[in-house]
């Protein structure tokens, strides 16, 4: 003996009409969106901190770079995680009075309101070269170059490329010591400079 169906009745068109056009309204409203927490789960995001409301929704988002990873693991000090954060304001105020591509155009009687940097940019580019100066020459080389491409790139890039590449160092566990190094020798030199006081730095 066969089984038996249920009777359904057919849906009220207007009532399925409706109910999507709630749905899309309630897509379009900013405050439902969230974040893609599928997409979060895929291993290419591994290195994303993610932030939820109250209700459970992912909200904010952020990528980890190579210092955050270093701190989470116990491998970096946060003192050296903040010289770094230093370091990388420093820059990122310098990118940002370049006036980006269009600041390598060639200009006529340039002058030197022209340039963009007012003093911020020129307190931000003398820190930059002290403790540069005094983190060393092979840190502070790595630093910059990592500093540089996570202000231009808005990322840090590929960050074993860049130290192999600036110390010739090939293998992975190295290539991390020498990174941590740097980022030590950095705190160091930032608290240099902090003991010398603003006038002096």
């Amino acid at each position: 003996m066969g089984r038996r169906r249920s009777r359904t009745h057919p849906a009220d068109p207007l009532v399925i009409a409706r109910r999507r056009a709630a749905e899309r309204a309630q897509s379009r409203e900013p405050a439902n969106w969230g974040l893609d927490r599928e997409a979060h789960r895929l291993a290419a995001n591994a290195d994303i901190e993610t932030r939820a409301d109250a209700a459970g929704r992912t909200v904010r988002a952020r990528r980890l770079d190579v210092f955050d990873l270093f701190c989470a693991r116990g491998r970096l000090s946060q003192g050296a995680l903040d010289a770094v954060r230093r370091l990388q304001a420093d820059v990122a105020v310098l990118h940002a009075r370049a006036g980006g591509v269009a600041a390598y155009a060639e200009r006529i009687d340039r002058s030197p309101s022209d340039c963009g940097l007012d003093e911020r940019g020129l307190r931000a580019g003398r820190r930059t070269a002290k403790v540069l100066a005094l983190t060393g020459q092979a840190s502070a080389r790595l630093l910059a170059v990592l500093c540089e491409a996570g202000a231009a790139l808005g990322h840090g890039g590929d960050w074993r490329g860049l130290v192999q590449r600036e110390t010739g160092e090939r293998l992975a566990d190295g290539q991390g010591a020498v990174l941590r190094a740097a980022c030590e020798n950095l705190a160091v030199a930032y608290a240099i400079l902090d003991r010398r006081g603003p006038d002096r730095t």
